[in-house]
């Protein structure tokens, strides 16, 4: 289970070496240390004052609005489990009882979610809750929960397509997200901790098909896949937070990163690896010299275009992981030291949040496209991968 979740090692320390940049045109760095202890710090203050904000625990914060305050949202919102898996985190690097309080408050009022058959979100929803949750205090109840979570999830499984289907949305007939790459971790899970044994192959089958009909041959993904529900084929694709149906959006590529990563490590079924290899390598290849990707590497805008931290946290945590299942050495160096350039870069004045200016911990995120409001602000995503990485980074050193 410990496999699922992250680990409690804290303390992080790294000397200042030159770094090969992760592209050819890309300049060198410094790798300087990475101020763990001072960033969670800054992350509890920042989180201290959300929690007071906020103050009821069935709202929860999505995006900050331009005067730094978060825009809040009930419990059906895809991104509600983000919050109360940042309390966790918490509690988890300091011990503190307060952090306890507060995340099981806020995850306990995501329990009627378990419910929900309507979307492909219930990995995004209770895995940072109930899973965090779970496997720090051994709650029997959160494992019934997120078991429950599973099976609707597996509800909207189709045989046909052999995936589980998105939203539901008029333009497709049978939507399949790449985002979902990240949902699967909770079949995967729930299957192998009292749930069915054909959660895991659907899982399996999800993501065989997303690898053939998602990753494109130089590594970059689509995000939507529509499907023919009857025939199982493809009959059209699409974006719904990219620049187009053709475009590169960077949080997804990072999302199928670290899905596919996850699913080897799970399946240990070597195209998985091969997969995730390949879209590290499109990952890393399009950085900009600071590491932090532009909403969309299709924009024709770059390099003057918003940049999207919460798809560098999002991929940092995924190549953390892939440094640790990859056999070759070189390989290994490789996207550990792309973890820790992305690392660098967020923990920065130019992306870590000032308390003045925003409730948020990092700043520069970007939900969807540039015309929206959740665009070049704080996201709670981005927050939660934001502390997972840092956390996971320790135990791979």
């Amino acid at each position: 289970m410990k496999n699922f979740f992250y680990a409690t090692l804290l303390f992080v320390s790294f000397c200042a070496v030159f770094v090969v940049s992760c592209s050819t045109d890309t300049a060198e760095i410094d790798k300087t240390e990475i101020p763990v202890d001072t960033v969670f710090a800054f992350a509890g203050q920042q989180l201290t004052r959300s929690v007071e904000l906020i103050k009821d625990s069935n709202r929860f914060p999505r995006y900050t609005n331009p005067d730094g305050v978060w825009e809040t949202l009930d419990s059906s919102a895809w991104s509600s489990g983000f919050f109360p898996g940042c309390l966790w985190i918490m509690y988890e690097q300091s011990k503190d009882p307060k952090w306890k309080e507060y995340a099981v408050k806020w995850t306990e009022s995501m329990e009627k979610e378990k419910y929900c058959t309507s979307d492909h979100n219930n990995g995004f929803k209770m895995l940072p809750g109930f899973g965090n949750g779970y496997r720090l205090t051994g709650n029997e109840h959160y494992r019934e929960v997120l078991i429950e979570s599973a099976r609707s999830l597996a509800s909207r499984y189709n045989d046909k397509v052999e995936c589980i289907k998105a939203n539901e949305m008029e333009q497709w007939k049978f939507p399949v997200m790449v985002d979902t790459m990240c949902n699967l971790e909770l079949l995967v899970w729930a299957a192998k901790n009292g749930g069915e044994q054909k959660w895991l192959d659907m899982a399996k089958n999800h993501t065989q098909k997303t690898m053939e009909h998602h990753i494109r041959r130089d590594g970059s993904t689509i995000q939507v896949i529509d499907f023919n529900p009857e025939t199982g084929e493809e009959i059209g694709h699409g974006t719904l937070c990219g620049l187009s149906g053709d475009s590169a959006w960077s949080r997804g590529q990072g999302q199928a990163l670290y899905g596919f990563t996850v699913m080897y490590r799970e399946t240990g079924n070597p195209q998985f690896l091969q997969t995730a290899v390949k879209l590290a390598d499109y990952f890393i290849d399009n950085l900009p010299d600071d590491f932090v990707p532009y909403w969309d590497n299709s924009d024709p805008g770059i390099p003057d275009v918003i940049r999207d931290s919460s798809a560098a946290a999002t991929a940092c945590v995924g190549l953390i992981e892939l440094s640790s299942q990859v056999k070759n050495t070189a390989a290994r160096n490789k996207y550990h030291d792309a973890a820790v350039n992305i690392l660098t870069s967020l923990v920065s004045p130019d992306y870590l949040a000032a308390a003045s200016d925003t409730y948020g911990i990092l700043k520069h995120a970007t939900w969807k496209k540039p015309t929206d409001p959740q665009a070049d602000t704080s996201l709670i995503w981005g927050d939660y991968y934001f502390l997972v990485a840092l956390m996971r980074m320790e135990q791979n050193n």
